[in-house]
């Protein structure tokens, strides 16, 4: 679980640093108007804060480190079932 939670990580990082790029380029070159950055701000931050609360949930979906687990109690006296008969 911990290779994919890595892999998943540098993935977005990867994928993050591309988009950037090809929206600078995109705004560099007038193929957008300067006004989008804005949006493309507002879009990419939103997009960042979705992708922190997905590793969130990936490193809480890992195994818990705290188990409580029962033992079961050793009760040797029989158990009167009256004439019941089993």
């Amino acid at each position: 679980m911990g290779t994919a939670i890595v892999l998943y990580i540098l993935l977005l990082i990867v994928f993050l640093i591309i988009s950037s790029l090809i929206l600078r380029h995109a705004i560099k070159f007038n193929y957008l108007s300067p006004s989008f950055k804005y949006i493309a701000g507002s879009f990419g931050i939103i997009a960042i804060i979705v992708i922190i609360f997905s590793i969130y949930l990936l490193f809480k979906m890992g195994p818990s480190t705290s188990t409580n687990y029962t033992t079961p109690s050793n009760n040797t006296t029989p158990i009167n079932t009256g004439n019941l008969n089993f």
